[in-house]
């Protein structure tokens, strides 16, 4: 008899979904070429050399999997001047362009609250990400 199969955390099943989100965000930036713009430098890039830049941080559960929350950023910017704080007023300046301010206020709200992901959620999830990716040609 075969030992039972374990079941992946919760938290692991979170990350296999940002995972999915981000590369949809960076997709659906794309032109037909593939390239997409750094929301905070303007870089352009190929999707797939961009990463998936959350304006406010993954470490927050409640807007961790909000598309609204995630653009695609270069590298630089998503991994060193968020870090740093030199870009974070140029992202939040394209979040009221895109969003409005008070959709930005809203999403900095949620930020603040308490979200838990059930097993079940994050499943439907995946599926629905992973045939949004399809639709696109991922």
């Amino acid at each position: 008899m075969k030992p039972k199969k374990r079941l992946k955390s919760i938290a692991k099943m979170t990350d296999d979904c940002a995972t999915l989100l981000q590369k949809l965000v960076r997709v659906k930036a794309a032109d037909s070429d593939g390239i997409c713009s750094c929301v905070t430098c303007g870089k352009r890039a190929h999707w797939k050399e961009m990463q998936g830049g959350h304006f406010i941080e993954r470490g927050r559960l409640a807007t961790k999997l909000v598309e609204e929350n995630i653009h695609p950023q270069c590298p630089g910017c998503n991994c060193f001047r968020m870090k740093m704080s030199s870009c974070v007023l140029d992202y939040r300046r394209y979040m009221v362009e895109v969003y409005g301010e008070e959709g930005v206020t809203d999403l900095e709200d949620l930020s603040r609250t308490t979200k838990k992901h059930t097993r079940s959620d994050l499943v439907e999830m995946k599926i629905d990400l992973s045939k949004r990716l399809k639709e696109l040609g991922c």
